[in-house]
């Protein structure tokens, strides 16, 4: 299974879908707590609206795209922001920085792709921090799904977090909460 994460959706210049990977330890299930790591200074969560794909997919236009889309989860991508800072100004990977363990935060819950069209709400200590619409983003599910299986073979069970419009500085102590059309899919702590 892989992870793959899109960077750019909500760049009003992006051209095409920019993404990197993550290991499939790098989820977080079961709604368990987010625990920071020691050394790594800030961390940053995005939440996100995550596709997982439903079948083979290899070179597929967007208008067969949807077909390859079993539904939508809910998720949070964590980043250790300083650790980026620093592979990107010496011109590193960023492996180190996005994808240790527990750094992605999944649902458990599968929705219909219909859902989408409700966006998500998340939560930080019962407050609305933010919203995620299709419409501000600049990919559609579909040019996002083509584009990755032009790059590389899609598999069942792969995940797609579409990014995120918004990132917040991960304190221990914070409970996020991640709605998906009115139901809640991520109830977690931070520790």
């Amino acid at each position: 299974m892989k992870l793959i994460n899109i960077i750019n959706n909500y760049a009003s210049e992006a051209q095409q879908p920019y993404y990197h990977l993550k290991a499939d330890t790098a989820l977080l299930r079961n709604n368990d707590a987010f625990y920071i790591p020691d050394g790594v200074g800030r961390v940053v969560a995005q939440p996100c609206i995550v596709l997982k794909v439903s079948r083979l997919a290899k070179c597929i236009g967007e208008r067969f795209a949807a077909r390859c889309v079993e539904g939508v989860m809910g998720g949070v991508s964590f980043t250790a922001i300083d650790k980026l800072n620093e592979a990107r100004q010496l011109g590193l990977p960023w492996d180190e920085a996005v994808g240790f363990d527990h750094s992605s935060a999944l649902s458990l819950e599968t929705l219909s792709t219909e859902a989408l069209s409700e966006g998500a709400v998340f939560y930080i200590n019962g407050e609305v921090r933010a919203r995620i619409a299709l419409d501000a983003m600049s990919f559609t599910m579909e040019r996002v799904v083509s584009h990755l299986s032009e790059c590389m073979t899609l598999r069942i069970g792969d995940l797609i977090y579409l990014g995120a419009a918004e990132e917040f500085e991960a304190k221990a102590g914070d409970h996020y909460r991640l709605d998906i059309a009115g139901k809640t899919l991520l109830n977690f702590d931070i520790k």
